[in-house]
């Protein structure tokens, strides 16, 4: 049977593959092939989440922006196959904690592993993937070690450490913080491939009712879909922005990297303006 998440996954496979080749030659092909495996599976595992925004798509684009940043990047300085490989796996498999029933020990009846000491969590009837967004993180990382830790071409705790700086919301940056380290460069790249979908204003309504369900709006006042666009630039600049300077560095020297960055910007600037996302009502 044909399916979009079979030719999504089947077609990032495949183009992650031939980007680490055509970069680094043949002779990277052992590692180029396992990267496109673990897209597939990736994509794959995704497509079975209920969750109404981190979904496959959302990876799907996280990983696009993680590759614009490897291609500017190694315009600008030396990179390996590695890092290639490291940045790519980290994006690809930092929300697959979301899914349940990944995680060796996940049970409808007696709950989801929650974290390495094997700790679990009993969701509420009806509920979807989205509950699942406190402890998401390190059920992803649970998975990469499970699943990649015999890797002989991964290194599972290198992935783990990328994907644990994906956390929502990022703390401030730090002054010792380095932009242009690998799993900084994750999160931007998690963050640009959220909030420069050209879609993202359209897809509030898809977050609230995630935020929802994870108690997210309750902690930060929202009580509308329309409260995420309304408040969006203001949470864009004063929490967003500062974590983006390295990988912005990189995508501004590719043309496909700008279209990320004009379609970063034009989102806060939509969201300034009343068109796009839920109607807002009367002031």
């Amino acid at each position: 049977m044909i399916t979009i998440a079979h030719l999504a996954a089947t077609a990032l496979g495949d183009q992650l593959a031939a980007e680490l080749k055509g970069t680094f030659g043949t002779s990277q092909a052992p590692l180029a092939e396992t990267v496109g495996s673990v897209a597939r599976l990736a994509l794959e595992c995704l497509a079975n989440s209920d969750a109404l925004y981190h979904d496959l798509e959302h990876t799907l684009l996280v990983t696009q922006v993680g590759l614009d940043i490897l291609r500017g990047r190694t315009l600008l300085e030396p990179v390996t196959p590695a890092d290639w490989a490291h940045l790519l796996v980290a994006c690809l498999m930092h929300d697959i904690g979301y899914v349940r029933g990944l995680i060796r020990g996940d049970c409808p009846v007696n709950g989801y592993v929650i974290d390495e000491t094997g700790a679990r969590v009993t969701l509420a009837r009806g509920a979807s993937d989205a509950a699942l967004t406190p402890y998401h993180v390190d059920r992803s990382k649970l998975f990469v070690k499970a699943r990649l830790g015999g890797s002989a071409l991964l290194d599972a705790e290198r992935i783990a450490a990328a994907i644990e700086q994906t956390r929502f919301p990022a703390p401030p940056p730090r002054p010792d913080d380095d932009p242009t380290e690998e799993a900084c460069l994750v999160r931007a790249a998690d963050l640009i491939g959220q909030m420069g979908d050209p879609l993202y204003l359209r897809k509030a309504n898809a977050l609230f009712h995630e935020f929802e369900e994870a108690g997210t709006n309750a902690r930060l006042g929202y009580t509308s879909p329309a409260d995420l666009i309304e408040r969006y630039p203001d949470f864009f600049w004063q929490s967003v922005s500062a974590h983006l300077g390295g990988a912005l560095k990189y995508l501004e020297v590719t043309v496909s990297g700008r279209h990320w960055i004009a379609s970063l910007q034009a989102n806060v600037f939509r969201a300034e303006r009343p068109s796009g996302g839920p109607p807002r009502g009367l002031p």
